[in-house]
Order: C-alpha cells, then sequence, then structure tokens
C-alpha cells in the first residue's frame, strides 16, 4: 500500500530516473539550450549595465565651485588627472539628465514582464526571447548615433532596450516548461541565470578598457560591442533553439521521449504571467529600495553604513521568512506559494540598496576589481545548490524540500548577520591615494555626479 502512494504520487516516479540513464546529458538538445541561455542573459545584462560606465565617459563633469582655496597643489594634480582621463567626453549632461538616462531602462523593464509571459506561451518562448533581444541590440547599437543628434533619443532607446529585455525571464521560463524534466529543472535553470552574473562581471571590466582604448571616442565602442555580439547570439538562438521538444529538427527520439513524458503536459500550468510576477516585485524593490536608501542619505537621517546595513537585513530576513513560509504551503493553496515566492524575490531586491553598491562606498577606486572578486565567489552558490537540493530530496516529498527550503532561509539569514556585523559606508584607508583631496571635497565632487542605484540592477 505504501508502495502504491509513493508512486501515485505527483512527485518524480522512478521510471524517470531509469529512462534519464538512457539519455545522456552531454551534447544533448536541452543542454545546449542551457548553454545558449546562459549567453543569452550574459548579454540581457551587457545591454542593461553597459550605460553605467559609458555614460562616465560620456559626459564631461565641470567642477566649477571648486573656490581658490581648495586650489592646493594636491587637489590639483587631481583634478587634472581627472580632466585627461576622460578628455574624450562630447556631452554636457547635468546630474538631472544623467539620473533620468539611468533610469529610464526600467520604465521599459517593468511594462512587458506580465505581457510577456502571455505572449510566451501565444507565440512561443524561442521568438519572443530571440525578437526582443534583437530589438534591444539595435537600440544599443544606435544610442551613440542617437547621443549625438538628441538626448531625448538617448532615453528612447534606453527605454526600447528595457522593453526588451523585460521579457526574457517570462520567455525562458516559458521554454522550460516544455523541455525540462523535473530530475534536472534546478540545474537546467541555474546554469542559464548564471549568465547574468557573468555578464554584469564582464561588462563593467571591459568598458573601463573600451572608454580608454576603444573607437569612437572610445565610450561608443561599448554600445557597437554588446550590440553587435546581441545579433550574432540572436542568429545562434534561431538555429540552436525550438520552443518545445517536438519542434527541434536535431533532437533524437530517445531525448524527446524522455523528455515529454516526464514531463506531464496535461496538468502543467501554462505560467509564463505567473512567472514573470517575482521579476515584477524585484524590479520594485530594486528601484524603490536605491531611491530610498538615497533620500535617507541624502537628508542625514541615516548614514551610508547604516543605510547599507539596514536595506541588506530587511531584504535578507524578508527572503528568508517568505521561503520558511514557502515551505508549508501544500499544493492545494499553490497560489500562496506564488506570493511568497514573489515576495521573496521582492525582497531581494533591496540589496541593491545593501551589498551590491557597497563595494563604491569603500574602495571607489577599486569597485570594479573588488565586485569581481566577490561576484565570482557569489557564483558558487548556484553551483552547488542544485546538487544539494538533490541530496536532500531523494523521494522529492514535501518534508524534504522544506528542508531545502530551511537551508536557503539559514544561509540567507547568516549572510545578512555577517553583512550588518561588518560593513562599512566609508572609504578604507587602503582604497585610499597619498594625493587624494580631504574626505569632506569627495563627498561633495561625488553628489555632483551621483549614478543612482537603479542603474545598478543586475
Amino acid at each position: 500500500m505504501e508502495k502504491e502512494e509513493k508512486t501515485s504520487s505527483p512527485f518524480i516516479e522512478s521510471s524517470e530516473i531509469k529512462e534519464r540513464e538512457n539519455v545522456p546529458c552531454c551534447c544533448s538538445q536541452r543542454w545546449i539550450l542551457a548553454y545558449t541561455a546562459f549567453f543569452g542573459f550574459l548579454l540581457v545584462y551587457a545591454l542593461r549595465v553597459n550605460i553605467s560606465v559609458g555614460i562616465v565617459c560620456m559626459v564631461r563633469i565641470n567642477d566649477t565651485s571648486v573656490s581658490s582655496s581648495q586650489n592646493n597643489t594636491d587637489l590639483t594634480c587631481v583634478l587634472e588627472t581627472t580632466k585627461r582621463e576622460y578628455d574624450r567626453a562630447e556631452f554636457d549632461w547635468d546630474k538631472n539628465l544623467r539620473s533620468t538616462i539611468l533610469a529610464s531602462f526600467f520604465y521599459g523593464y517593468i511594462v512587458t514582464q506580465i505581457p510577456a509571459g502571455w505572449f510566451s506561451d501565444k507565440f512561443g518562448g524561442k521568438r519572443v526571447f530571440g525578437v526582443s533581444m534583437a530589438i534591444s541590440g539595435l537600440a544599443t547599437v544606435l544610442l551613440p548615433v542617437c547621443a549625438r543628434t538628441s538626448v531625448i533619443l538617448v532615453y528612447v532607446m534606453r527605454v526600447i532596450v528595457g522593453l526588451g529585455t523585460g521579457t526574457v525571464f517570462p520567455a525562458l521560463q516559458s521554454m522550460w516548461g516544455r523541455w525540462a524534466p523535473p530530475l534536472e529543472s534546478s540545474k537546467l535553470v541555474s546554469v542559464g541565470y548564471m549568465g547574468t552574473m557573468f555578464g554584469t562581471t564582464i561588462t563593467f571590466a571591459t568598458s573601463g578598457v573600451l572608454c580608454q582604448y576603444g573607437f569612437d571616442n572610445g565610450w561608443g565602442s561599448i554600445f557597437y560591442l554588446t550590440g553587435g555580439l546581441t545579433f550574432i547570439w540572436v542568429i545562434a538562438w534561431f538555429i540552436l533553439t525550438a520552443d518545445t521538444p517536438a519542434e527541434h529538427p536535431r533532437i533524437t527520439e530517445a531525448e524527446k521521449n524522455y523528455i515529454e513524458s516526464s514531463i506531464e503536459y496535461d496538468t502543467h500550468i501554462r505560467n509564463g504571467a505567473l512567472s514573470a510576477v517575482p521579476y515584477i516585485c524585484q524590479a520594485f524593490g530594486a528601484f524603490g529600495g536605491g531611491q530610498l536608501a538615497d533620500m535617507l542619505r541624502s537628508r542625514g537621517i541615516l548614514s551610508t553604513t547604516a543605510a547599507r546595513r539596514l536595506f541588506e537585513l530587511i531584504a535578507f530576513f524578508g527572503t528568508g521568512g517568505c521561503l520558511v513560509i514557502t515551505g508549508f504551503i501544500t499544493c492545494d493553496d499553490r497560489q500562496y506559494a506564488v506570493v511568497c515566492l514573489a515576495l521573496a524575490v521582492g525582497f531581494s531586491g533591496l540589496v541593491r540598496a545593501g551589498h551590491i553598491v557597497n563595494h563604491v562606498d569603500f574602495a571607489p577606486k577599486y569597485a570594479g576589481i573588488m565586485f569581481g572578486i566577490t561576484n565570482t565567489f557569489a557564483t558558487i552558490p548556484g553551483m552547488i545548490a542544485p546538487i544539494v537540493a538533490g541530496a536532500l530530496t531523494p523521494n522529492n516529498t514535501q518534508e524534504e524540500w522544506r528542508n531545502v527550503f530551511y537551508v536557503c532561509a539559514g544561509f540567507t539569514v547568516f549572510g545578512a548577520i555577517i553583512f550588518a556585523t561588518f560593513v562599512s559606508g566609508e572609504v578604507q584607508d587602503w582604497a585610499r591615494d597619498r594625493n587624494d583631496p580631504p574626505k569632506e571635497e569627495q563627498m561633495r565632487r561625488a553628489s555632483s555626479f551621483i549614478v543612482p542605484t537603479p542603474s545598478r540592477i543586475g
């Protein structure tokens, strides 16, 4: 009797394990989809954050308010060095213009998430993902020309990039609903989404070099390169992928049967739109958290250190709490699970006002390399988590998955406590140069060219 209940349960049957042994992962079309998605998300985040570095090289900074009393030798050297470093800048955009340009991406990004789920179900995630990326790549390639024509066109191009890239998460989720066998779904999905971290890191690292040594005044090459690579990827995407295993021209019969038999199409919820909800919450959390953090700091309500600590604690404790609650929700109340997971991802968006921006606080001169180091270590959980989850859920029971949520929540809370204990929002002594101007002057200059938190979402 016990064996019959286990066999008839909605969890993965043992027959899938046996069938999986006859369908290797190497060179399989489902894993080619995962690797192609990895590079796709790498480029999604390249298109998303390239403006954050590019705008620094595009705009001339006029420090006209520096008084003659501050014109000592050390300060003069620093200012001259800054001028030489960005002598290829072309535009005199003030702080408000720059802030609007950096934020304009998210005006488009929020709009297309839910419609993307519907379009993916109707026309196929492959088309939605590919066409959206092609449009985003074109808008990126056109941005240098638009910038030299009118700043309004720059807003338009960045909104278009946001509209395009806002569709990709729901589109790929819709495809995974048809491609990912339950026993491999965590690994397949995590490999694809790891591209987001690599995209942010690589773009920040290479954009600074392109600013100095690239063609078209340096900054233009950032947009031509990221947009051009996107076009190449789009071609590969349409060649290598298909909306369903049945539509793929190169899939083996064994792999197709394995995927289709392990996914219950008759009970599968077409959840493209639902898949977008967590990312909408994350976008609002990131945008709102960044704005609120800067407001609290600018009004003197919180110090930088206190602001980083507060938002990190809210983000991680909120995420952990939602994960624990999710573990107790049954299949009969799955809508509440969607709400809890959406809130968890929404809370995680607040880290953009916490540890994500903290590198710029304590080591602005080395923020790029520091982010690269920390983000490299941050990719490790993405590789380990599927293995740990598989080990903790041999029978895929609710109790076993509850333990997975406990572990995730525990690590989240532990990370928040460690960060809150050791965080600092002040520039560290080892990150200063001997000729750096006084701290007050650094703060004054920073306020003349502040990069809003929303541009760092990623």
